[in-house]
């Protein structure tokens, strides 16, 4: 008998804890169960935007609102221009346009991360090809001045990009003689100087050869001859006609070469040719 009126007690006491436990687990449930049968917010929308300025909120917080909510703003032309008719501020209109479709959260989950760049040894002898940007008179010049280039194509080397297109080059004018009387011809000497690599860099670069032509595939006017500098490298002599100025027009292009072994921190050519 008393074993009987034990367990009796025993379930008395269990069953009131045990009630407990199972109701606050279908509390949990039901949470859980609205959160995911809860709809997401709405896209913010041009009417949305026309509609909290309207109700006198700042172009400040307009702005702010945008910029952290998911949007699916019309953007063509006609439907700016539409925003601008109604007074919409350009710093409201600017932040539409520059606003991700979507979440902006799951957008920049998304992002690519930049390509890392790659040390890589780049030997003395590399080829450059680089192009005069300005017309270079000996008239206008003057020794020390320095004569900008780009380069015309990228230099990739084992698949790492060490100077990209249109990269900056410079020659520093050595030699500037204007033409003078009785028939004394100008001169115009100078000296390569530098290209600067993908990683911001410059490097020491040479000149070898000669001219290759103008961009337009005309041939040189002049005939350029090498001759050793005595203060750096290898320049180019330019002599013209007698009586005439030195003047060595815009477009020429040339081969140069890397002036001694180098480290690079380059880009991956994949990465430079997606950018």
């Amino acid at each position: 008998m008393n074993r009987f009126l034990s367990l009796a007690l025993t379930t008395a006491l269990v069953s009131p804890a045990a009630a407990i436990m199972a109701a606050a687990q279908q509390e949990q449930q039901q949470t859980s169960q609205a959160q995911q049968t809860q709809p997401p917010s709405p896209k913010l929308i041009n009417k949305d935007v026309a509609e909290m300025l309207k109700a006198g909120l700042s172009a400040e917080i307009v702005v702010a609102k945008i910029r952290s909510s998911a949007t699916a703003f019309d953007t063509s032309a006609a439907a700016l221009q539409e925003m601008k008719a109604a007074g919409v501020p350009d710093a409201v209109i600017l932040a539409m346009v520059e606003a991700p479709a979507g979440d902006p959260a799951a957008v920049t989950m998304t992002t690519a991360p930049a390509a890392a760049p790659v040390e890589i040894k780049v030997p003395d002898g590399t080829e450059v090809e680089i192009e005069l940007i300005n017309v270079v008179s000996g008239e206008e010049v003057k020794v020390g001045s320095f004569v900008d280039f780009k380069v015309l194509h990228p230099v990739v080397l084992n698949g790492v990009t060490i100077f990209e297109r249109d990269a900056s080059a410079r020659a520093r004018i050595t030699t500037a003689k204007k033409a003078g009387r009785w028939g004394r011809a100008g001169k115009l000497e100078w000296a390569m100087q530098d290209v600067q690599a993908s990683d911001g860099n410059r490097v020491p670069m040479r000149f070898t050869d000669r001219a290759l032509g103008d961009s337009k595939g005309g041939t040189v006017a002049v005939a350029a001859v090498a001759t050793t500098v005595l203060l750096g490298p290898i320049g180019l002599l330019w002599g013209l006609k007698k009586g005439k100025p030195a003047i060595i027009p815009a477009g020429n292009r040339y081969r140069v070469f890397v002036h001694g072994d180098t480290a690079i921190k380059g880009k991956p050519a994949s990465a430079v040719a997606g950018s």
